[in-house]
């Protein structure tokens, strides 16, 4: 069906319509008039999915399988994502993962998790949630299009500039949290929360990345608090881990409320909490809830260490839903947002015009 002798030229098969993300513009009837092809850029960042195992008490046995699942990280499937030049001239961004022809239980295997996480990023739109542009399959490749973000990852911009100032990380804060509460509202929980997964648009808009492990939730309670409704299997970064999801409690959408919790904390810091600890070591201190995270240091307001403290609750039935973070004072009493007419208009004053 693909004909392209150009091994870094593609057909994108199935293009979603997307008006307000700005991506490739095709017809409202959701698939392309015609062929879209598009052309291979540069890296934009390269990743494995992140652990994954049934669940089980916090024993010495058990975190030493997960350790040993740390340790063969790089041989599970990994991703990279590109940036793309469509033929409509739009830039996009390309995650590519290579299927093992030589294993085709493992490839069908992967395939069905690929198509799993493209069925759900169709059905999510919203301003902080990456927009989804379509999928292509070619020699043994997946390709899922998305829309290019050019401001790079939280973690990206932490390395470049520091630690975020308050003002800015309530901005970005209030954002997270309205892209978790919209995937919560529809039953979804990303499970890999964190700054590298947090992307920013020049304007200052906040984008979520990564539905590789989310879930949707087959129940529609919104508390999660019955069995139905509470997954069992670890995914995540160890360091953005809650404590269910790394012991046999079930978890739910608290378990991402945790995880936003670490990422405001890397935002203020330049760290998630326990960066200090060895894996192994933070993820014995998390599971086995016997100790206190560690508070937003010195020289943060009140609000903004009580939103970390109450993010990072050990017992996930005392953690607040999204949508009541939303009117904690730290994200409520923070007036500012983002205007994207007057980010474009930049004053000199602020430095030099010459």
């Amino acid at each position: 069906m693909i004909s392209q002798s150009n091994n870094f030229r593609f057909i994108i098969l199935f293009l979603i319509g997307r008006h307000e993300s700005g991506g490739v513009a095709v017809s409202a009837s959701g698939l392309a008039d015609d062929a879209i092809t598009w052309t291979k850029g540069e890296v934009l960042g390269k990743g494995a999915y992140g652990i994954v195992s049934t669940a089980g008490h916090v024993t010495t046995e058990r975190l030493l399988g997960l350790e040993q699942q740390m340790l063969m990280e790089p041989l599970l499937p990994s991703h990279q994502v590109y940036c793309g030049l469509t033929s409509h001239g739009q830039l996009v961004a390309v995650k590519q993962v290579s299927l093992d022809a030589s294993d085709p239980d493992a490839a069908d295997g992967e395939y069905a998790r690929l198509q799993g996480e493209v069925e759900l990023l169709k059905t999510l739109r919203h301003a902080n949630i990456v927009g989804f542009l379509g999928t292509s399959f070619h020699q043994q490749v997946v390709s899922i299009f998305m829309e290019y973000i050019p401001g790079g990852s939280i973690a990206s911009i932490l390395h470049r500039f520091g630690p975020l100032p308050e003002r800015v990380l309530a901005l970005y804060t209030k954002q997270i949290v309205e892209g978790v509460a919209y995937l919560h509202l529809n039953r979804v929980i990303h499970r890999d929360l964190k700054g590298n997964n947090v992307m920013l648009m020049p304007t200052g808009i906040i984008k979520l990345i990564d539905f590789g492990c989310a879930r949707r939730l087959s129940c529609v309670s919104h508390t999660a608090s019955n069995g139905a409704d509470l997954l069992k299997s670890v995914h995540g970064t160890p360091y953005w881990m809650a404590p269910e999801v790394i012991n046999d409690s079930g978890y739910g959408r608290k378990s991402d409320i945790w995880s936003v919790g670490c990422t405001v904390f890397e935002m203020a810091t330049g760290k998630p909490p326990l960066a200090h600890m060895d894996k192994m070591a933070a993820l014995f201190y998390i599971g086995a809830q016997r100790g206190i995270m560690p508070p937003l240091p010195d020289g943060f307001s009140d609000t903004a260490k009580d939103f970390v403290k109450t993010c990072l609750i050990c017992d996930q039935r005392l953690r607040p839903p999204a949508e009541h973070l939303l009117k904690h004072p730290f994200i409520h009493q923070n007036k500012t947002t983002v205007n994207i007419s007057q980010a474009q208009r930049i004053n000199c004053s602020v430095g030099p015009c010459s």
